[in-house]
């Protein structure tokens, strides 16, 4: 199994296919890398593919503590920088999202261009009169199940079928959602969800000059639409796609659209100079 030491006693599992310009995708929260399948498997012919485990979640190692978004991104660049990586694509999803927004404006020199998908401009709640991030009901729906005494594997059930899909999901993509889910410990959820709740990306956005894709479901009611929007207004020139029959996992719901989005956002931008 092919793992990196990012620092001191972590070390990131993860997985390398395919050549071209190297796309480095960053995983959701309560998801680990297999989460992009759909995706490596379309574009690994064209592309250099990696996928991996954040910190603490997957079959990466899971420290005593750690678990903050800084942290996460720390990993992040030193996984680019030691498997030899230089102006990559950053593809993030959800919490992800926040971990790579960190990552790249720390690093510009290590990437060529970003896709958010699930995102927003900061974690949660009201800012430039939007309301953005991840939606007041889930984190209410995360607070009384948990405080009503809930296992957290039924958490995780509950929460794929009632928010991250717009139609019921199929049960073999359930079963595979809460086996990613059941391998990020609920310490560690916790930990990394605290840690973001302050986090505003609005000045690190607008400094940033790399191509960027912004993708989103019409429907998601756990991370707001309107994060979307206002995160595509912040990045020049910001490219931002609507994914129509979605809710949270685009990805999977209109599997082939938004591998069509991603995979001509990269070809556009695989020969753009590094702007940094």
């Amino acid at each position: 199994m092919p793992y990196c030491e990012a620092a001191d006693q972590v070390e990131l599992y993860y997985e390398d296919f395919g050549d071209g310009l190297p796309i480095v995708f960053t995983n959701a929260g309560n998801l680990t890398h297999k989460m992009w399948m759909g995706q490596v498997a379309a574009l690994a012919p064209e592309f250099r593919t990696i996928t991996y485990d954040i910190r603490g979640t997957g079959a990466s190692s899971k420290p005593r503590s750690g678990y903050t978004a800084e942290a996460a991104a720390a990993d992040l660049c030193a996984l680019i920088e030691r498997l030899n990586l230089r102006q990559v694509a950053l593809v993030a999803h959800g919490i992800g999202t926040q971990i790579a927004i960190i990552a790249a404006d720390a690093r510009p020199d290590l990437v060529n261009s970003m896709a958010l998908v699930s995102g927003a401009p900061w974690f949660c709640g009201q800012r430039d009169g939007v309301t953005a991030g991840v939606a007041s009901e889930f984190l209410a729906f995360l607070t009384a199940r948990a405080e009503g005494g809930m296992p957290y594997a039924e958490i995780c059930e509950e929460m794929i079928h009632t928010w991250l899909f717009r139609k019921p999901p199929k049960a073999g993509v359930v079963h595979s959602l809460l086996e990613q889910a059941l391998t990020w410990p609920q310490f560690v959820l916790n930990s990394f969800s605290q840690s973001m709740r302050g986090l505003d990306h609005r000045e690190r956005l607008s400094r940033f000059v790399h191509p960027s894709l912004i993708m989103h479901g019409r429907h998601d009611r756990k991370q707001l639409y309107a994060g979307a929007e206002h995160a595509a207004r912040l990045i020049r020139h910001a490219r931002f796609v609507t994914l129509e029959e979605s809710a949270h996992m685009g990805q999977i719901e209109e599997l082939v659209k938004f591998n069509y989005e991603l995979s001509t956002f990269l070809r556009d931008v695989a020969t753009v100079p590094s702007a940094a």
